[in-house]
């Protein structure tokens, strides 16, 4: 595809279309730190080492310029990096990891240490951010703001835009108010980071240790209109003689009537994903967690961002457009939406509504979030609450959080949350739904200590009733627990003079959990060693395992499950990463529910043919002896010798600084031939059956190709073509060879999609 051109586009979408290299008067952004330009900026220049967190004075000298004006914040770093020192200049796709040199700004726009914005530019311009809460970094959020880069024999340099709309902000009320910063390089070759001021991610005080700034303020008021239009033909359906072409068209907005508040709007929004989610094929009795990529969802999250610290989430968007669970194709479209947040002084407001279709398939439902939290002195105190109704199931679910986060010292924080479920379902005959009148609660909380940056503790709490139930809206892995876990970690961060050592990390975790009934389900110590050298080479050793356990999932309410002890040993190794080959392998041996040896071996690799074209690959091997998993045929547990075999193949290619091609396949292929049956017994243990289950091969594939051309920030043209596929049998011996054609061959999904998405 050739590439358009300027006079096309503003043929095509008038005069909205701005260049990103003249977004201000008095700077343009074209990476070139122009003295005329930069005269009368703040200059930093005091960067130390936290990557390994020494706190010496920066080997390679890095200063920062900054300026503020109506228009935002303007930041300039020059980076110095002799012709000695192996400069790493690789493009990435928006959001992806840049595993480059780069730099890096966080924003916090209020000061107030609970969410900041961060801003990365890799020296080949790559672009990444995401938000950043305390203990806590998500990559979902994207922004509107603009970079450049440029470099010379001894020095690289950036550039970067920060509008003050890219986030909301409260009014000081007083024409002046404070942010804070915090700036970072890396050295991608000698796996370098400095830093300032002097702060890091392991510290408690990691935000409060930011550099404060006051700046004027500035009253914003912008309505951001984002129409896109879709083209999708299904190509495996048209065959068969249905329809298999869709136009889609609707609209997202943004409107900042002020700093501090701000409303995001969707009509028959635009909910289509171009980035397909990763392969998943689990046999156990846990759902998997995947990642949010639709942008309504990931615009101005932060205040709704509700992670515990095992991973469950009280509020989890991906419910929200999938359906109910066992009903119909589990997709449905979704009229409107809105979220409104408003940030003040002291208090944040949020609202977040959802309503989906429910003319077509009747299987629509309304969602509904609020957020208020309040902060004084280090004290953040919230309240959430979230509300799912489905008509089909007549079923509504409440929950309610009350949250808290208190950071008694620059060593000390304590987190916790008290949870509230109600659901409420009506009996339906029509679709097999039972009456459900639960309600219960759960709870949480934490203590972490850092009383140097060579040690930091932590300890978790929680109880999870047996009727509490917030997966209508939210994630989490199970109910009915108890858990108590903890985690020491030391770092030695200094080495002498002459040690190949960079720096070494010693970790060692533990936790008991058991069921409300008091059902021991885990009682597990783990210790693991890391080893980063300054060739940037890393080394990694663990070991750990649990004691006797039951488990009351596995058999689907069937009865516990007596497991004997578990153990295993891990280690890994990952190759120096400013090489054009890098790669990272590790190996495993386990012992499964049997007492029987599993081997795993895990390799990835990427070879960076040049700076524009990456090629990558992920592959895992499992070869398990006894393999024990639920039956729902006979209604029993039944071991499997199985192999498993995961593969993910990518190649990447960047024509020019707005276009992107990527050509990623994935692949799960399990043989498994049945070694034993048996039944439960009484006392837990398990005795042979003379029931037998069925050996078993699946595969899994899935292609995609995509095309991004951006327009401008936030605005893009993708082209993609997706194709999946899926195979099984009963001979359990099919091999790798065969799985991965057969999975290719038998075709079930195949599609191509167009869309286009404008910022105006």
């Amino acid at each position: 595809m050739r590439n358009i051109s300027p006079s096309f586009l503003k043929l095509l979408f008038g005069s909205c279309l701005i260049s990103p290299l003249s977004v201000s008067a008095g700077i343009v952004i074209d990476g070139v730190l122009d003295k005329e330009e930069w005269a009368g900026a703040e200059i930093y220049s005091d960067f130390v080492t936290v990557e390994p967190l020494t706190g010496d004075s920066a080997k390679y000298r890095t200063e920062v310029r900054v300026i503020t004006n109506p228009e935002g914040i303007f930041v300039g770093f020059s980076n110095y990096q002799p012709a000695s020192v192996k400069r790493v200049n690789r493009q990435f796709p928006r959001d992806a990891q840049i595993e480059a040199d780069r730099n890096v700004v966080s924003i916090d726009f209020d000061s107030t240490a609970l969410a900041g914005y961060d801003f990365t530019v890799g020296s080949a311009n790559s672009q990444q951010d995401g938000i950043v809460t305390p203990g806590d970094y998500s990559g979902d959020w994207d922004g509107t703001w603009y970079s450049q880069t440029s470099s010379d024999e001894d020095f690289w340099y950036s550039e970067m835009h920060i509008p003050w709309t890219v986030a909301p902000m409260t009014d000081a009320g007083n024409g002046r108010k404070k942010i804070a910063l915090w700036f970072s390089r890396v050295v991608f070759d000698e796996s370098l980071r400095f830093a300032f001021p002097n702060a890091y991610y392991s510290r408690p005080t990691f935000m409060e240790d930011w550099h404060p700034l006051e700046v004027e303020q500035v009253s914003t008021s912008t309505l951001d209109w984002f129409p896109y239009i879709s083209y999708s033909s299904d190509l495996q359906n048209g065959a068969s003689g249905t329809s298999n072409e869709e136009f889609n068209g609707g609209l997202d907005f943004i409107w900042r009537p002020n700093s501090s508040s701000q409303l995001t709007g969707a009509i028959n929004p635009d909910f289509g994903q171009v980035e397909s989610d990763d392969l998943v094929v689990n046999f156990s009795a846990f759902e998997t967690f995947v990642t949010e990529k639709r942008p309504f969802f990931t615009e101005n999250q932060s205040l709704f961002s509700s992670n515990i610290p095992n991973g469950d989430q009280t509020l989890y968007t991906r419910r929200i457009g999938a359906g109910p669970a066992g009903q119909g194709s589990g997709l449905v479209d979704i009229d409107l939406a809105a979220k409104v947040t408003h940030f003040g002084e002291t208090i944040d407001l949020g609202l977040f509504v959802v309503r989906e279709d429910n003319a077509e398939s009747s299987y629509g439902g309304d969602f509904l979030s609020s957020r208020v939290q309040r902060t004084v002195d280090g004290l953040t105190l919230g309240h959430r609450l979230t509300y799912a109704q489905r008509s089909i199931l007549d079923r509504e679910a409440t929950v309610q959080v009350l949250d808290m986060i208190w950071r008694k010292d620059e060593t000390t924080e304590f987190r916790g949350q008290i949870l509230h479920a109600d659901i409420q379902q009506q009996g339906n005959n029509a679709n097999s739904q039972e009456s459900v009148d639960e309600q219960d609660f759960a709870g949480w909380a934490s203590w972490s200590y850092a009383p140097s940056d060579e040690w930091y503790q932590s300890v978790y709490l929680s109880h999870y009733g047996d009727q509490f139930d917030m997966n209508d809206m939210g994630f989490m892995k199970r109910n009915d627990f108890r858990e108590f876990s903890g985690s020491t970690r030391h770092d030695r961060l200094e080495y002498e003079a002459d040690s190949n050592i960079l720096s070494s990390s010693t970790l060692f975790e533990y936790d008991y959990v058991e069921n409300t009934q008091g059902d021991r389900l885990q009682l597990r110590a783990n210790w693991e060693h890391t080893w980063i050298y300054k060739s940037t080479r890393k080394l990694a050793i663990e070991a750990g395992g649990t004691a006797s356990r039951w488990d009351d999932r596995l058999t689907r309410g069937n009865g516990l499950l007596a497991k004997p002890p578990r153990y295993w040993l891990e280690a890994s190794y990952s190759s120096p990463r400013g090489n054009d080959l890098t790669f990272d392998v590790e190996a495993e041996v386990k012992y499964d529910d049997i007492q029987k040896a599993t081997l795993g071996f895990e390799f990835s690799a990427q070879i960076y043919l040049n700076e524009t074209v990456t090629l990558g690959a992920d592959l895992n091997y499992k070869r398990l002896q006894e393999w024990l998993i639920w039956d729902f045929d006979t209604a029993q547990l039944a071991g499997f010798e199985a192999d498993r075999f995961n593969a993910d193949l990518r190649f990447d290619w960047y024509p020019s600084a707005k276009q992107e091609v990527r050509l990623k396949f994935q692949w799960v292929g399990i043989d498994a031939e049945q070694v034993d049956s048996y039944q439960l017994n009484s006392d837990g243990t398990l005795g042979l059956s003379t029931s037998s289950a069925a050996d078993f091969s699946l595969s899994d594939t899935a292609l995609q190709m995509r095309y991004r051309y951006q327009l401008a920030p936030l605005s893009d043209i993708f082209l993609v073509y997706s194709r999946g596929g899926y195979f099984s049998s009963d001979d359990g011996d099919e091999g790798p060879g065969t799985l991965i054609r057969e999975g290719w061959d038998g075709v079930q999904v195949e599609s191509i999609i167009a869309k286009i998405r404008y910022r105006f």
